[in-house]
């Protein structure tokens, strides 16, 4: 049993991706174009072509895809079985055979995958940090990963842009 059916089991870890996988049967055009802008506004620019997008805690996938649609080659993980499998879905309908988008199970925690990553453009992860049990290492942990020109969009409760003038 993985570390994360274990604390599934344990009651330890809510299984997000059960909502995820719901969420994708109401997913159409109209809300990720709503994604696409969401970014757009973000970010504060359209095009994310030549840009390096890592959504941590990918959960349904939909900030994936939207980054992805706006040009971001893009790299995508959770640690929520069900919610890779969502992030998965949703590459195989838009992106199928794709190797600028990148899914994987992995943790935020672990410092050794993420050292493996390289550094990105965007770090996105919307109400994800929080639940690790550890925001304060996680945030700690992905912040290498930007690059000098790239920024970041985490939460629960805090946006952080840096250095985002070279980008656009």
């Amino acid at each position: 049993m993985t570390g994360y059916a274990s604390e599934v089991t344990a009651g330890q870890r809510f299984e997000f991706g059960a909502n995820w996988t719901r969420f994708l049967r109401l997913l159409n055009e109209d809300r990720i174009k709503q994604a696409e802008q969401s970014l757009r506004d973000m970010l504060g620019f359209d095009d994310l072509t030549d840009k390096r997008f890592l959504d941590i805690g990918s959960g349904s996938g939909l900030f994936s895809l939207a980054a992805r649609r706006l040009g971001a080659s893009v790299h995508s993980f959770d640690y929520d079985l069900q919610s890779v499998a969502c992030t998965q879905e949703l590459k195989h309908r838009y992106f199928p055979d794709d190797t600028a988008w990148v899914v994987d199970e992995a943790s935020v925690l672990d410092r050794e995958y993420l050292s493996r990553l390289g550094q990105f453009d965007v770090l996105y992860s919307w109400g994800v940090l929080h639940h690790t049990g550890a925001m304060w290492q996680a945030l700690e942990n992905v912040a290498p990963l930007v690059n000098g020109g790239g920024g970041s969009c985490l939460s629960p409760f805090i946006m952080i842009k840096a250095g985002l003038a070279g980008i656009g």
